[in-house]
């Protein structure tokens, strides 16, 4: 389940890890399973905890294993960028439509193969978080952003993630294009039908689409913070 959302955020998701939980901060406030602890070890109760974060002045790290219940925070000072981030956060109001994406809004249908031939869809990718790269090899922002883009194909190697990178330009130019700079999303040209239904006119285009097909974040343009924002919003959506 998403616990925040967020538009252009730029954020570590260890920052703040109960964020990968399938909880909520208030789901969490409610569970009376939830212990979280002080520095010096002292259990805190659910108002007081729940308060000091909501001020922005503090956040809460998990400190026991992934599956292990119940689970076990820990209460510690928020850095000055958690704090800027929360202050974003705070000032997003409603949905957000950019292209022919609305946040909280499903993705439209889309069928794309790749250039080894296998295919996607919505339907088929059910159940996965789907993160769209829109982009063309000339394009200078989408040539920059690359090696981060691979970064984040790394980091979550292994988990329901799933990396798109439809573009307009021909499988030829493209095949040489990989070859100086190789780009891990999978790979998908000769877009044409996608990029227009779903009014692409701006390079790089990125979206992420949680596990019951819903957008949970649109940004347009190049920014120096790819890697932070992406890895928040899949690592919410898982």
């Amino acid at each position: 389940m998403k616990k925040f959302y967020l538009f252009l955020i730029i954020i570590l998701s260890s920052i703040i890890t109960y964020a990968q939980s399938s909880k909520s901060l208030k789901e969490y406030k409610q569970d009376k399973s939830t212990i979280v602890k002080d520095s010096t070890g002292k259990v805190l109760s659910a108002d007081d905890w729940f308060f000091k974060v909501q001020s922005n002045e503090y956040t809460i790290e998990q400190i026991t294993a992934d599956g292990v219940e119940p689970r076990e925070f820990k209460l510690r000072a928020s850095t000055p960028e958690e704090k800027r981030m929360a202050m974003m956060r705070s000032d997003r109001k409603g949905p957000i439509t950019l292209a022919g994406f609305t946040t909280g809004k499903p993705i439209g249908d889309f069928n794309l193969t790749d250039v080894n031939g296998k295919s996607y869809s919505k339907e088929s990718l059910a159940g996965k978080v789907i993160v769209i790269n829109f982009w063309f090899k000339d394009a200078a922002p989408c040539k920059a952003e690359i090696p981060e883009l691979n970064k984040l194909v790394k980091k979550f190697k292994g988990k329901d993630v799933v990396f798109l990178a439809p573009t307009y330009d021909p499988l030829e130019d493209v095949t040489e294009f990989l070859k100086k700079l190789p780009f891990n999303f999978i790979i998908c040209t000769d877009v044409d039908e996608m990029i227009i239904n779903m009014k692409i006119t701006k390079y790089p285009t990125h979206v992420v689409v949680d596990k019951q097909g819903i957008v949970q974040f649109v940004t347009i343009g190049q920014t120096d913070h790819i890697f932070d924002q992406l890895n928040f919003e899949i690592t919410n959506s898982l």
